[in-house]
């Protein structure tokens, strides 16, 4: 009896130790990111967290952070914020700048379809090196023969996705952040042009 009850005690203190962890987890993920943050999500780039807010989701109601894409409202779940990340710092652009203008990783003889699915894989990491490789790929792949559909609106969201956030961290304009990787991009076009003769 003795034995029983102690490890109902124990069990019911572990019970109440897991439940002050999973509490102590979720304040420590809430604090990853405050309202007025610029971040960079996944899909749409550049962002503010305008809110955290306690929404009914799929999953049941969750703490969310809110953020505004061309005026629409889109709700990311505290839990889920895996999607979102902080900017690089100043000096990390220039090794981005570095990957859009080397000539290692260029795309070889692949399926458009599949081409597609590495890079979205690769956009939907949030890592900036790896979104830059595939910019890096759709810029040499466009020069050999000019992109389309799924392809050309990648590359053109990347590009849009790249120029934002340089410009952001380098507190440039969005031309000047442009001229910057199409500088870049320029090596990778010329090799590709070599290779279309």
């Amino acid at each position: 009896m003795e034995l029983a009850d102690g490890y109902a005690t124990n069990a019911t203190t572990e019970k109440i130790s897991v439940k002050a962890e999973e509490k102590h987890y979720q304040k420590e993920i809430i604090k990853m990111f405050k309202v007025g943050d610029k971040v960079i999500h996944n899909t749409y780039g550049l962002c503010e967290i305008a809110a955290i807010e306690s929404q009914n989701t799929y999953y049941g109601k969750q703490d969310c952070y809110i953020i505004y894409m061309q005026r629409t409202k889109v709700m990311i779940p505290v839990a889920h914020s895996e999607m979102l990340r902080y900017p690089i710092k100043k000096e990390e652009v220039a090794k981005v700048l570095e990957v859009l203008s080397n000539l290692d990783g260029l795309p070889g003889e692949l399926p458009s379809k599949e081409r597609i699915k590495i890079y979205t894989e690769k956009l939907v990491s949030n890592d900036i090196l790896k979104i830059a490789e595939v910019l890096k790929g759709l810029a040499f792949l466009d020069t050999v023969d000019k992109l389309r559909g799924a392809e050309k609106n990648l590359f053109e969201r990347i590009n849009r996705i790249l120029s934002d956030e340089i410009s952001f961290v380098q507190n440039i304009s969005k031309q000047e952040a442009q001229r910057l990787i199409q500088g870049c991009l320029k090596k990778i076009r010329e090799s590709a042009k070599c290779r279309k003769k």
